[in-house]
């Protein structure tokens, strides 16, 4: 059985390597390569000769897949990357709201009817349900990377090797999809009635808890931020452990074992389709299948087996599935859970076997479940930390903590509140009785995690040298005690030693600020704009947020937070809107704010969120309504109100710094408010310019680069379907002799004196 394993291994290895290979090329080499090596096999004899056949040859077979793969269902888009065509297309899901417009997963009909999959960007609202038939007009980008030399991208794992991004109207041309699309539609319908019998301080939660759907969560930015800070992300993102869950109260219901396969298998099947076919479920589902068969054909249940065969299924539908982040996180865990979960517990057990507390029965009952949740948790990190720190840069250090003390209310709230749901189909009102207590207990779990996340240093970064080498030396401490077969006792001195170790370092961070004496740094936020000031001991952030999926509010905590800085004294919004503003919350609740500035919020439902946050957070508060000056050590910031009163561009703030570096922020403004801004006021000429609304061509007007002469202008901006920056922008910036510098190009640009 261990022979599926080492193959499933191996084969998911070529396809991880093809993720590199592929862009360049060479994959046909590195097929014939691992083929022709082989053959080193013929050398050996029995289980070595076996186990290199089996390691070489997967290795083969997954470089030859993908490449035929890419070939036969990727390679017809090709013909669509970076060209504006109108198109047909089924949807296939539910539009999803993104900070800017939606977004919804199609498939295109291409030429000789090929279908190919598809993520649709689009600005205006339309009603679009699974199946509709549509046509609308876009510009296409490959998402399998094979063209710009880049890996290939996440969104390749969900089968959507094409990005579009519309221009024009989408028009709906008939409906239908019947059955197929079903399960779409009771996912939709589902998290319907979950918003209505639950209240509403707990329904966002338990709709991404249930269904997977998060738009409604992910408008609350601070409760996002303290499960991200807390470890506790992963329970609104559908996963094995939901399957798991599923699995655990089904067999509270039904003991017999082939009366639960024959029930529990189409459970999962409809289950897997709800959430969209996710990679991380598919594989929890197609596992448990195997599981569940085991007993049923008087076969051995082998979770090592379960695991590999299930990947290997995956992978052969979806190579590119390996790109998903949640599907390598989720086999981690349950990797973790399989391999080490036992060991620990049972050498912990051993410890505490005799001892004279530990023969209550109530004690070790208690006990026994602490430790059990505990093992689970610190097995299941063993590989998802190296993972979450290449992916997102941080590790929660108190996530052991938090899953210790609410992964029991999880467990009870997500078959609670399903069976919530659909009880609420046959009566509203029975619904409504059983979401009570499964409220309650939501509550606990958000309670727990706001609790933990404030907690000093829940969250820290790799990009901080000093935590990468303790998360190094960690590692090599738990590789190098069980191979000295060491008992559980003689991890207790290492241990402390990295608890020593890692409080010196949040501790000592903050005496030793890596900021110079001056310096302005736009950080790469994506499309969208986020800018730290430093000025000796003082720090001033302007705007916090993105449009292109990024938490500006992480970036900025984290730039702080390698800077040794744990306060900062002003915190400036240009204007409302959702790409300069959407990751303040966040900052706000990691770090402390000394004073607020922003402009008349009259009108602006997004300010009410953040001026309630910075009167809790005991943060002063100015509404800049006339020209306000502040002195931070030897800079001076002045304040300009809005020089227009039209869309919320025209309502924003211009910041000009004097100092050591001086400098010109303008938000958003179009050309007509930089004239009206140099009509009120005297700009002088500066160092840096932050170009206006990300380079779109009615800022950095004319006038405004004949006033202000700068020697450097920053373009804060990513991947977008506006064309920014646009060429004639670019090109008046040239004309001034102004050095040009983007954040989607070299990352955070820091100008420092």
């Amino acid at each position: 059985m261990r022979k599926l394993a080492t193959a499933a291994f191996s084969f998911t290895a070529a396809i991880l390597l093809s993720r590199y290979l592929l862009p360049h090329g060479w994959l046909p080499a590195c097929f014939l390569a691992a083929a022709a090596i082989s053959s080193v096999g013929l050398l050996f004899f029995g289980s070595k000769r076996q186990r290199i056949f089996i390691i070489m040859l997967s290795l083969s077979a997954g470089f030859l897949w993908i490449w035929v793969y890419t070939t036969l269902f990727i390679k017809p888009s090709w013909y669509l990357h970076e060209e504006s065509a109108t198109v047909t297309a089924v949807v296939t899901g539910y539009p999803e709201a993104r900070t800017r417009g939606y977004r919804v997963d199609v498939v295109i009909k291409s030429e000789g009817d090929q279908s190919i999959g598809a993520r649709l960007y689009y600005y205006d609202e339309v009603q679009l349900e699974p199946g509709d038939s549509i046509v609308f007009t876009a510009r296409f980008r490959r998402t399998d990377g094979v063209a710009d030399g880049e890996r290939f991208d996440p969104l390749s794992s969900r089968g959507a090797f094409l990005a579009a991004y519309v221009s024009g109207d989408i028009t709906v041309t008939g409906s239908g999809g019947g059955f197929r699309y079903l399960p779409q539609k009771l996912a939709a319908a589902l998290a319907d009635m979950i918003e209505k019998i639950f209240p509403d301080d707990v329904s966002p939660f338990m709709q991404a808890l249930i269904t997977g759907r998060r738009e409604n969560l992910n408008d609350n930015t601070t409760l996002t931020s303290s499960l991200s800070a807390s470890g506790m992300i992963h329970v609104v993102a559908i996963s094995g452990m939901h399957v798991s869950f599923l699995m655990g109260f089904l067999s509270l219901i039904v003991r017999n074992k082939r009366l639960f396969a024959f029930i529990g298998i189409p459970v999962l099947f409809l289950f897997m389709a709800m959430t969209g076919f996710t990679p991380s479920v598919t594989r929890a589902v197609i596992m448990q299948i195997l599981l569940i068969c085991a007993p049923v054909f008087r076969r051995e249940s082998d979770s090592i087996t379960s695991l590999s065969a299930a990947l290997l299924i995956l992978l052969v539908v979806n190579p590119y599935s390996c790109a998903s982040a949640g599907l390598q996180l989720s086999f981690s865990a349950t990797l973790g859970i399989i391999l080490f979960t036992p060991r620990i517990n049972a050498g912990v057990s051993d410890v505490l076997r005799g001892k004279r507390f530990y023969r209550n029965k109530f004690i070790k009952a208690v006990i026994s479940f602490i430790i059990s949740n505990l093992t689970t948790t610190v097995g299941a990190l063993v590989f998802t930390i190296p993972l979450t720190v290449a992916h997102f840069g941080y590790v929660s250090l108190v996530s052991p903590v938090t899953n210790l003390l609410t992964l029991w209310a999880v467990s009870v709230a997500f078959p609670l509140g399903l069976a919530a749901g659909i009880l609420g189909f046959i009566h509203l009102q029975l619904g409504v009785i059983v979401a009570v207590p499964v409220a309650y207990a939501v509550r606990y779990i958000i309670l727990v995690a706001k609790s933990m996340a404030a907690v000093p240093y829940s969250v820290v970064y790799s990009s901080n040298v000093f935590i990468l080498l303790w998360l190094v030396y960690i590692y090599i401490m738990f590789v190098t005690l069980p191979l000295m077969r060491a008992r559980v006792r003689q991890y207790l001195y290492p241990a402390c030693l990295g608890v020593i170790t890692l409080s010196l370092i949040m501790l000592l961070s903050p005496l030793f600020p890596t900021a110079g004496n001056s310096s302005i740094t736009v950080l790469d936020v994506g499309q969208g704009q986020s800018i730290v000031m430093n000025c000796r001991e003082n720090a001033t952030i302007i705007d916090c947020g993105s449009a292109s999926g990024e938490n500006a509010g992480a970036i900025a905590h984290e730039f702080l937070l390698n800077q040794g800085r744990t306060t900062i004294d002003l915190l400036i919004i240009t204007h409302f809107h959702s790409d300069h503003i959407n990751g303040v919350e966040f900052l706000m609740s990691r770090i402390g704010v000394g004073t607020l500035c922003l402009p008349d919020p009259e009108g602006s439902f997004l300010a009410e969120d953040i001026i309630e946050l910075a009167r809790k957070s005991g943060t002063d508060i100015i509404y800049v309504t006339e020209l306000i000056t502040i002195s931070l050590g030897d800079t001076m910031i002045m304040l300009f109100p809005p020089p227009g009163s039209g869309d919320e561009n025209e309502k924003g703030l211009a910041i000009l710094t004097l100092g050591n570096i001086s400098s010109l922020i303008t938000g958003d403004m179009n050309a007509t408010c930089e004239r009206a801004l140099l009509r009120s006021a005297a700009i002088p000429s500066v160092d840096v310019l932050v170009v206006g609304h990300h380079g779109s061509r009615h800022s950095a007007s004319e006038e405004l680069l004949a006033a202000t002469r700068p020697k450097i202008a920053i373009v804060s901006v990513g991947r977008n379907s506006y064309g920014h920056p646009t060429a004639e922008t670019l090109t008046r910036l040239e004309n001034y002799s102004a050095i040009v510098y983007r954040t989607d190009h070299i990352g955070n640009v820091t100008v420092g004196s």
